[in-house]
């Protein structure tokens, strides 16, 4: 039994030193910015998941279909009643934030299996000059676009990413501030659901 308890001490001794270099090197890795966001985006993902249904029942109203948009890089008008009949994808994100950047390939995947299917809207109000090179540095093709008008009471957030699933009838399913895993089975279900 003493032997037990000396081994026992060595390996927690072991561990705690391990843990012990683990935590300095985090700390120092978060210490220089050009570090800090990638480590920050690694860790967030590994954390990520499927977001749940909303309780309330909570429908846009007319004048939330009127919010103002226009794609990247382009000059048309839109509104988010050009998107009605589909499920809306709504996503607030930008490029500099950690957990908006982390869940980005989750918001491809899913992009790329309902893209004909589903009005995936990636609202960000960055230079197009800086959108257009993170979506081309990731190889991502979801849309992205610009705000033209205030964002409407049923979507104000004051926390990025911040996401809504909108039924084609204009009920909200999905109101999340955060980062999630979009690309969950979960997630396809609720969607499927929606197609049928």
């Amino acid at each position: 039994m003493k032997n037990f308890w000396k081994r026992y001490s060595r390996k927690k001794r072991w561990w705690t030193i391990v843990l012990d270099f683990l935590f300095m090197a985090f700390v120092i890795v978060m210490l220089f910015p050009g570090t800090r966001k990638p480590v920050s985006v690694f860790l967030i993902r590994q954390t990520l998941f499927s977001p749940s249904e909303t309780d309330k029942v909570v429908f846009l109203s007319e004048n939330d279909w009127q919010l103002s948009l226009t794609r990247t890089g382009e000059q048309k008008e839109l509104s988010l009643e050009n998107f009605k009949g589909k499920p809306l994808f709504v996503n607030f994100w930008a490029t500099w934030c950690p957990p908006c950047v982390a869940e980005m390939p989750s918001i491809q995947r899913l992009y790329d299996e309902y893209k004909d299917k589903v009005a995936f809207i990636l609202i960000s109000n960055e230079n197009a000059a800086v959108i257009n090179r993170f979506i081309e540095k990731n190889e991502y093709s979801m849309p992205v676009y610009s705000l033209l008008s205030n964002v409407p009471a049923v979507f104000e957030t004051s926390t990025i990413p911040s996401t809504y699933l909108v039924s084609p009838s204009g009920r909200l399913l999905i109101s999340k501030t955060g980062a999630a895993k979009w690309d969950s089975p979960k997630i396809k279900k609720i969607l499927n659901q929606l197609l049928q």
